[in-house]
């Protein structure tokens, strides 16, 4: 009976053993996902390559990789599945390139992969990936990586949310009706940030501001090159401001302070003290180039 006893004692810890290095096992060798930017471009509308890629020493089951077109308010006028229950086993990475088909075109089609997500002018994108949960094969994990126009434009990385954000982002997106944008109240309108000056305005509001005044001149018929800058001008008083003004300047519609200043290549930007130039830079720029260019006025 005592032999038994050892036996069964035995058995009972070996069986605990087992299953603790079974969990330990599950957690070092579970699936793990990696979500990166593997190109960015900083131009003035930049584009952005996505890479899902598997790390962990066991496969993605059942990954899913969404997609959406994302406005100022971060609002998605389309969406979709790009690719539905796949498998990534360790090393094996799906691409998504996110691009204007006037700031990028390709030689070729797709590669197996890699998917494509064509975007507006001036707007951005988001990517959501679900995949089965390692521990808890009966749920599913969840990322949300969102990349809106406003920080598109000024070249940042997307932002990547979890958690009650990603739901509230994602329950948001799902719903591109005008009437839910004016009536959720967790919905910021995300507005020009830049002054649009005329011949009548702009000496008032020059006289009105004691820091450096930035002013881009450009006029309507640039097109969409005057209208990508106008997007970088905004985001320089959003992070510069309240001491940095940005002026936008049409120089078709306000022909006087063009000529005032001599916007005649165009664009141009000049910055002002106590309304004097004090440094010009012609060209549509980079945020980060034309923050560099201006970067002693903007400390």
């Amino acid at each position: 009976m005592l032999w038994f006893s050892m036996v069964a004692n035995f058995i009972t810890v070996l069986a605990g053993l087992l299953a603790f290095a079974g969990v330990v096992w599950a957690i070092l060798g579970r699936a793990q996902l990696a979500v990166a930017p593997q190109f960015f471009q900083p131009s003035v509308a930049p584009h952005l390559t996505m890479g899902v890629s598997s790390v962990g020493s066991n496969p993605i089951r059942d990954l899913e990789v969404n997609y959406g077109l994302l406005d100022d308010n971060g609002q998605s006028s389309k969406g979709g599945d790009l690719a539905t229950r796949i498998t990534l086993s360790r090393g094996e990475t799906v691409t998504v390139v996110g691009y204007e088909p006037a700031e990028l075109s390709f030689g070729s089609d797709p590669r197996e992969g890699e998917f494509r997500v064509e975007i507006k002018q001036g707007g951005g994108w988001y990517l959501n990936v679900q995949w089965q949960s390692a521990l808890f094969p009966w749920r599913r994990a969840s990322r949300t990586y969102s990349w809106p126009p406003t920080r598109r434009f000024a070249s940042e990385s997307p932002e990547e949310l979890a958690g009650r954000k990603e739901i509230e982002f994602l329950k948001r997106t799902r719903n591109p009706s005008p009437a839910s944008s004016t009536r959720s109240p967790d919905r910021k309108i995300i507005r020009s940030r830049a002054i649009l000056a005329t011949d009548r305005t702009f000496d008032d509001l020059v006289a009105s501001h004691n820091g450096p005044v930035l002013v881009g001149f450009g006029p309507t018929w640039q097109g969409k090159v005057w209208e990508d800058f106008k997007r970088v001008l905004d985001v320089l008083p959003a992070k510069h401001g309240p001491r940095v003004q940005v002026l936008l300047v049409n120089t078709d519609e306000s022909p006087g302070i063009a000529e005032k200043f001599a916007a005649n290549e165009v664009p141009v930007v000049k910055l002002l003290l106590k309304g004097k130039v004090v440094k010009s830079s012609v060209g549509a720029r980079a945020y980060p180039d034309l923050e560099d260019e201006f970067a002693e006025f903007l400390r």
